[in-house]
C-alpha cells in the first residue's frame, strides 16, 4: 500500500506540471511552480490521513489526453485493492468530460463496467456494456465481459446469444461455451420436457460434437423414458469424443445392458474397451462387476486378483478385498481400512488445464472458468506418495 501513497504525489505532479505546460502562456515566474494543494496532500500523507491525501491528489491530476492513462491506471489500482467505490469515482469523472477521445471514453466505460463488476452490480455492469456494443465498432472486451455476466448470473439463453455473436465472427470461437450453455439449460427444463431438453442437446451436439455432458445428458433422459438402446448409442459414443469420460457412462451403461437383458454383450464392449485402453481401472471394476453376476463371486476374484499382478490399483484391490478372502481374517480388515482411507483422501476430479481437483464433477471450473476441463481421476500406484503426503 505504502508504494501506491509514492505513486500518488508523483503521478498528480505528473499531471500539474503537464497542465501548466499546457497553459504556459499564462505562467507568471513570480509563481511557485507547485500548487498549495499538493503540499496539503504531502501533509495528509505525513500525517497519516492517506484517505484525505489520495482526494487531494486525484483533483490535482488534471483530465487531459496527457493523463487519462494516469487516472486510468490509479482507478485499476484502487480496484485491485478492493476500493471500488474510489475506481468508480475516477472513471465516472473521465467519462463527464467531454475532451476525452471517442476511444478514451471507451476504455473508461469498459473500466467503468469492471467496476460495477467487482463491486457486485451486474445490472449496471450489464448496461453500460451493451451501450457499448450499440456504437459503431464494439469492442471485442464488451462481449467477453457480458458473457461472463451472463454465466455468473445463470442466464444461460444471454449467454448464448452473445457466443454465437462471436462465434459468427470467428467460427472456431466459443463452440465449446455454447454447447455448455445449451446443456445448463437443458437440465434446468422440466422433467416432463424431456423432448424440449432433447433439442437443447441436439443444439449442443451441433456446436461441439465432442461435448460429452451432452452425451450424457441425452442418455439419462433416453433411460428415464425407457429407450435404452437410443441410450446406448449415446452413451458408447463417448469413446470416440473423449475416453478420459468413460468412467462416467459406466453406470448407465450397466443399466441399459440390464435393462435390454443383454449383459454378454456388455461383457465383450467392456472387453474390447480394455484393449484399447488397457490400464482403465474402472472398466476393469465393471467388468468385475458383470463377471460376477454372470459367473459368481469366485470367478470374480479371480479375475480381479489377475488384472491386479498386471495393472495394480487402489481401486482394484479395494474391491478385490470387499468380494472377501475368508482365508486371511486379520488381514483383510487391516489392508482395507488402508485402503479405504487413502480412497478417502483422494480428489475424483481434475481440471487438466489449471490443476483443480475436488470431490464432486463440475463441467465449469470454478478455478480457470473453462469448460469441459475436469475430468475424472483414477488412483494408481505412481501417485500413492502424493496422496499419503497429504
Amino acid at each position: 500500500m505504502e508504494w501506491l501513497f509514492l505513486l500518488l504525489p508523483i503521478a498528480a505532479l505528473s499531471g500539474w506540471l503537464s497542465a501548466r505546460k499546457h497553459y504556459q502562456k499564462n505562467y507568471n515566474p513570480k509563481q511557485s511552480p507547485f500548487d498549495p494543494e499538493y503540499f496539503k496532500g504531502l501533509n495528509y500523507l505525513l500525517n497519516e490521513q492517506p484517505d484525505k491525501a489520495i482526494d487531494v491528489f486525484i483533483r490535482l491530476l488534471e483530465v487531459n489526453s496527457e493523463t487519462v492513462e494516469t487516472h486510468l491506471a490509479l482507478a485499476n489500482l484502487f480496484r485491485r485493492r478492493g476500493e471500488t467505490e474510489r475506481a468508480i469515482r475516477i472513471h465516472q469523472n473521465l467519462i463527464a468530460r467531454p475532451t476525452l477521445t471517442p476511444l478514451q471514453r471507451e476504455q473508461a466505460l469498459i473500466e467503468l463496467g469492471l467496476d460495477y463488476m467487482s463491486a457486485g452490480v451486474l445490472d449496471r455492469a450489464e448496461l453500460l456494456f451493451l451501450e457499448l456494443l450499440n456504437s459503431a465498432s464494439p469492442p471485442s472486451d464488451a462481449y467477453d465481459h457480458l458473457l461472463n455476466i451472463y454465466q455468473q448470473e445463470r442466464q444461460w439463453q444471454k449467454a448464448i446469444n452473445i457466443a454465437k455473436k462471436l462465434h459468427s465472427q470467428d467460427p472456431q470461437k466459443k463452440k465449446a461455451e455454447i454447447a455448455q450453455f445449451y446443456c445448463e439449460l437443458a437440465e434446468e427444463a422440466p422433467s416432463s420436457m424431456s423432448q424440449e431438453a432433447l433439442i437443447l442437446l441436439k443444439k449442443a451436439s451441433q456446436f461441439d460434437s465432442n461435448c460429452v455432458r451432452a452425451a450424457l445428458l441425452k442418455a439419462n433422459l433416453h433411460i428415464k423414458d425407457g429407450h435404452y438402446k437410443k441410450a446406448l448409442k449415446s452413451l458408447e459414443h463417448i469413446e470416440q469424443q473423449d475416453p478420459h469420460y468413460i468412467p462416467e457412462a459406466l453406470p448407465l451403461l450397466k443399466t441399459c445392458y440390464q435393462q435390454l437383458e443383454k449383459l454378454p454383450a456388455f461383457n465383450i464392449w467392456l472387453k474390447s474397451i480394455l484393449i484399447r485402453h488397457p490400464i482403465m481401472t474402472s472398466v476393469h471394476l465393471m467388468l468385475t462387476q458383470v463377471i460376477e453376476i454372470q459367473y459368481g463371486h469366485r470367478e470374480a476374484q479371480n479375475y480381479l486378483q489377475q488384472q491386479l499382478k498386471h495393472n495394480p490399483s487402489i481401486e482394484g484391490l479395494d474391491t478385490l478385498l470387499s468380494l472377501g478372502d475368508i482365508t486371511s481374517p486379520t488381514l483383510i480388515p487391516l489392508v482395507q481400512d488402508t485402503t479405504h482411507d487413502i480412497l478417502q483422501k483422494k480428489r475424483n476430479y481434475l481440471c487438466h488445464q489449471c490443476g483443480f481437483s475436488g470431490k464432486t464433477m463440475h463441467w465449469h471450473c470454478p478455478s480457470c472458468k473453462q469448460w469441459s476441463t475436469i475430468r475424472p481421476t483414477e488412483l494408481h500406484s505412481s501417485t500413492l506418495e502424493q496422496i499419503l503426503e497429504t
